[in-house]
């Protein structure tokens, strides 16, 4: 019975293990990759070897280059202003439209809210011509606040809020409208206060879909200058040459730093958010 046992909790962290170095591989392999020069990067990886994962003579020189040759810290601090002035915004007016719905009775709340939320299945290379025309139409082309304004309404943001607003119990707003607040106080000082953990995983959720956003930032901006980390990341090649692997390897692991840093901070409301929203995955 022992020797069985035992068997089994062997099998059991060999699974484990497996299953973290699948998810791990990737990312060893894009440092090992930025700790590499130009010729060894996929040398290792056919036929695939440990070296591959594991940087033999590494250097830091596709660093150096990077920050010497390349924008990228200018792109870092335009990505971070987008990614917090969106999570803001996004907080905001997705608060706001949750408590609209679930606080203030009106007819035909729920078919606005199944309307929002069908906007979700919209995906987003269909959208991009409309909202391309109308945001420059406002003059916002080529700028920062071009790449944030179309996805500040999100519905998913609505959904995850709205699922928190209707858990809250209306006890506490009662006993405040018979002290004569109205629905501004309640908003802030009640609802908010007890709505945390959910608009902590919302804002965690919108700054990693901001931070590795590429597609929209690159059409509505052409200004290097205003470009975020992905798209600078991608541009860092002159056309005319073969792209310097090892940069861009480098430059996807100094991306990858701040959104991990990022998550260890607030892991704990992550999984907390995902857990009381039913959402898996």
């Amino acid at each position: 019975m022992r020797t069985t046992r035992i068997r089994r909790t062997a099998l059991t962290l060999v699974i484990i293990l497996l299953i973290i170095a699948c998810f791990l591989a990737p990312y060893a392999w894009v440092v090992a990759s930025s700790l590499k020069n130009q010729f060894t990067v996929f040398g290792d990886v056919t036929p695939l070897s440990w070296r591959a994962f594991v940087p033999v003579g590494a250097t830091i020189e596709n660093y150096v280059s990077l920050f010497e040759r390349t924008n990228i810290l200018r792109a870092l601090l335009n990505t971070a202003i987008v990614a917090i002035g969106q999570v803001a915004f996004t907080l905001l007016l997705c608060s706001m439209a949750a408590y609209a719905l679930t606080r203030i009775k009106f007819p035909g709340a729920n078919i606005v809210f199944m309307l929002i939320l069908l906007t979700f299945l919209l995906p987003i290379e269909a959208m991009m011509v409309p909202l391309y025309q109308v945001v420059s139409g406002l003059g916002l082309s080529n700028t920062l606040v071009g790449i944030m304004i179309p996805w500040i309404a999100s519905p998913f943001g609505l959904f995850l809020l709205k699922q928190a607003f209707e858990e809250l119990p209306t006890e506490l707003e009662d006993a405040a409208r018979i002290d004569g607040a109205g629905h501004v106080r309640i908003f802030f000082s009640i609802v908010l206060p007890n709505v945390k953990v959910p608009m902590v995983t919302l804002g965690l959720i919108t700054f990693l879909f901001c931070w590795n956003s590429f597609l929209w930032p690159l059409v509505i901006v052409q200004d290097p200058a205003r470009q975020i980390i992905q798209v600078a990341i991608a541009q860092q090649g002159s056309p005319t040459q073969l792209p310097n692997w090892g940069e861009t390897f480098a430059g996807a692991t100094v991306a990858t730093v701040p959104l991990i840093l990022l998550f260890l901070v607030l892991q704990k409301y992550f999984t907390q958010g995902m857990a009381t929203s039913g959402i898996k995955g």
